[in-house]
């Protein structure tokens, strides 16, 4: 599944998650990293399922 909607993605599914962000996933945390380094925002499931990275754990 590349792309998609992340948003109804949950804590069970992290290959479909780490596959909808494709080759954008880096970039995409090394922002998270920068902006939310505490992880206050955690609503959308990020790769990588820690909470340092901003999603939920796996």
């Amino acid at each position: 599944m590349p792309g998609g909607y992340v948003n109804f993605l949950g804590p069970e599914t992290p290959d479909q998650v780490a596959e909808s962000y494709g080759p954008n996933t880096e970039r995409l945390l090394a922002v998270k990293a920068a902006v939310d380094p505490d992880c206050v925002f955690a609503a959308t499931p990020l790769p990588g399922g820690s909470a340092g990275a901003g999603s939920w754990p796996v």
